[in-house]
């Protein structure tokens, strides 16, 4: 019987699928106007010019990229072009993101020495921040040292250390700088630390031994120091010398040391008009290390070339002015939007956030695009709105790279000609859209982004592996998304509801498959928040134009009958319950990660948030990271714990609810929530 209700559901789905078109609900000539106009060369030319900085928060390479940034918006004509800034003194508490200071690098090399006729001199620079600036940890601080090296591994255990003297030496690791620092220079005295951590894990992890990656050290050290990075393939030289007992000689010098000052970060805006108090907000991350072309001077160019593409259609009369404000901001990554969202005067007034993070990835960064519509935690119409833009640009290039005639290739005559091929997908974390749609401020929007990327994070995300065409398309999707959100009024209500009727139809069908590997118990509540997460998808529609009494009737009728459709049999309740509630201190704004500063680990104890079990769980369809955001962002005053137990296991696959219950009183004992009474 369960096969059979598959079946029907999937061959529904699938055949009001085969209707949708994202002309149903944005005109073909606006979707021409914005295609013709969007250029990937000049997103390109852009990403050319910020690529050439270190762009470090806060310092003063950030502020050249941003400056770039700036001089483009208004040669461009945006409105309310400004540099927003704020303190960056290592003290001040944006919501739950520490001000970091301001490191400034003034100086640092990493030579290898010989002794030659008796004196000691320099034979091989391995480290050099003026030419390679990857080179040197991010936070590394001065130090000036002469000494040998030795290899202790990974650095992490006391077998790592055992029978090695490392007092006074630079010590190799294959572990992040900030890994070691603690044990191997606080504890027992080494000088420094040179490091060849790999970037993050793919399929073509460690394959290309060039690869310098991204090194790190805390911005607010116990132990202070400085790390230089090298490349895997000189590593292995620099093991093998020692493993035949060579003696290895180094002089390591860094001039460097955190500041106050100041973050600055770039906005504008396509100002609205009647209903111009509410944003629709384009977002990226301007901050990481130089080359940083894919992650992320991508995504920065592609929001700039949204922002250019719209206003020009405006400017000259193509397109009428939004309803809506289209904003437009360039941060530091997840510290700057927690920064800039807790001192919004009305956040409530962001009606949606697209963000992009690493969109123009080229075939040699082996990358997938991926359109990610949110959590359930913040259910709304525009993650199908996201999807329906994406498949259609899927569709079209699809046929353009298979020799088709189609109407929307989007394709740079300095880019390639392959199709875009975007995944679309739910929740998928890493970005600055986790602080948009964190319990907090509930902002609903979309993530653009690539993944896997094989050079992320190295010397080799270089302005050569991105695509123009990408830079199109991603800036295409943009600027469609950001425009019908920005102009949607009463009209375009029938439109919206049957995207989600459709796609309802996909989401139940994909539900009933999940359902057969839970058990009954599972799978029932699976279903009540299934169609909780449906409903407020209609009601999302409110933020944005009236929902109709017909309308919301017709929407509530089709799923109240499509879940009797696929209902589960009743079940008897033998799980523990546990109807504890809590909410949200609205005081204590943000997740309780961000960059360079844990909420969480400050507040409850670093040494003690590795026993709590949700962080360490991994799901059938989720991570520990995913689980604990969720499991803060489902607090609401009215789920009880065993509801936000259902639904994580809706979302990420079964938890225990111990794990659960473990969490939410960690967070109760740090006054981030309350029990409600």
């Amino acid at each position: 019987m369960k096969i059979k209700l598959i079946t029907a559901v999937v061959s529904l789905s699938l055949s009001f699928g085969a209707s949708a078109d994202i002309r149903e609900l944005v005109p073909e000539d606006v979707l021409k106007q914005i295609a013709e106009e969007t250029s990937g060369e000049a997103a390109k030319r852009n990403l050319d010019t910020i690529t050439l900085q270190h762009r470090m928060r806060a310092s003063s390479q950030f502020d050249e990229a941003t400056q770039h940034i700036l001089s483009r918006l208004e040669h461009y004509g945006l409105d309310e072009v400004a540099l927003l800034k704020y303190p960056a003194d290592g003290k001040t508490m944006f919501g739950t993101q520490k001000s970091r200071y301001i490191w400034d690098v003034r100086f640092a090399e990493l030579w290898e020495l010989k002794e030659e006729n008796g004196e000691m001199i320099r034979n091989r620079r391995l480290g050099d921040w003026d030419s390679v600036p990857l080179s040197l940890s991010q936070d590394s601080l001065s130090g000036d040292v002469t000494t040998t090296l030795v290899d202790i591994g990974a650095g992490t255990s006391d077998a790592d250390y055992a029978g090695k003297d490392i007092k006074g030496k630079l010590v190799l690791t294959s572990s992040q700088p900030g890994s070691v620092v603690e044990q191997a220079v606080g504890e027992l005295g080494a000088a420094g630390i040179i490091s060849y951590a790999p970037n993050q894990k793919s399929a073509w992890w460690k394959e290309d031994d060039r690869l310098v990656r991204w090194g790190h050290l805390s911005s607010f050290p116990q132990t202070k120091s400085f790390g230089f990075v090298i490349s895997l393939g000189e590593a292995r030289k620099l093991q093998q010398r020692l493993a035949n007992g060579e003696e290895i000689l180094f002089h390591a010098q860094v001039d460097a040391s955190h500041e106050v000052g100041n973050y600055g970060f770039a906005t504008a805006a396509i100002k609205g008009t009647d209903r111009a108090g509410e944003d629709i907000h384009l977002t990226c991350h301007l901050d990481h290390p130089r080359p940083g072309a894919n992650d992320n001077a991508s995504g920065c160019v592609s929001i700039l070339e949204t922002a250019r593409t719209l206003n020009a259609l405006v400017k000259n009369g193509i397109l009428p002015r939004p309803s809506r404000t289209i904003r437009f901001l360039w941060p530091a990554e997840i510290e700057g939007s927690i920064i800039y969202l807790s001192q919004h005067p009305d956040a409530s007034r962001i009606k949606a956030n697209i963000h992009m993070d690493m969109v123009g990835g080229g075939p040699i960064t082996k990358s997938i695009f991926r359109i990610s519509g949110g959590p359930i935690s913040v259910p709304s119409f525009i993650s199908d709105l996201g999807h329906e833009i994406g498949k259609f640009v899927n569709e079209e290039t699809d046929g353009f790279a298979s020799g088709a005639t189609v109407d929307f290739p989007l394709n740079a005559p300095e880019g390639g000609k392959e199709p875009l091929g975007a995944l679309m997908e739910g929740l998928d974390m890493g970005s600055d859209h986790d602080v948009f749609f964190e319990g907090t401020w509930r902002i609903p929007g979309l993530y653009l982004h690539d993944w896997p990327d094989r050079y992320i994070h190295t010397n080799y995300d270089l302005a050569a592996n991105i695509d123009p065409t990408k830079l199109k398309r991603a800036a295409f999707i943009g600027a469609v998304s950001a425009w019908y959100l920005a102009n949607m009024t009463d009209d375009d209500v029938p439109a919206v509801l049957t995207m989600l009727e459709r796609n309802a139809l996909a989401r139940t069908s994909e539900l009933l498959e999940r359902r057969l590997q839970l058990s009954a118990t599972d799978a029932a509540a699976s279903a009540d928040v299934h169609f909780n997460v449906e409903r407020r998808k209609v009601h999302s529609v409110e933020h944005f134009a009236t929902l109709t009494e017909g309308d919301h009737e017709a929407a509530m009728t089709f799923l109240a009958e499509l879940q009797t459709l696929i209902a589960a049999p009743e079940v008897t309740a033998d799980a523990e319950i546990n109807e504890t509630v809590y909410e949200r201190n609205s005081e204590i704004q943000g997740p309780m990660g961000a960059f360079g500063y844990s909420y969480l680990s400050d507040k409850y104890g670093q040494g003690k948030i590795g026993d709590l079990r949700l962080r360490r769980y991994t799901g059938a369809h989720g991570n520990g990271g995913q689980y604990v955001y969720e499991a803060l962002n489902f607090v609401d005053g009215q789920r009880t714990v065993s509801d936000i137990r259902d639904w994580l296991t809706t979302e990420l696959g079964p938890v225990p609810l111990e794990y659960v219950e473990e969490y939410l009183v960690a967070l109760e004992s740090i006054d981030v929530i309350r029990k409600k009474e």
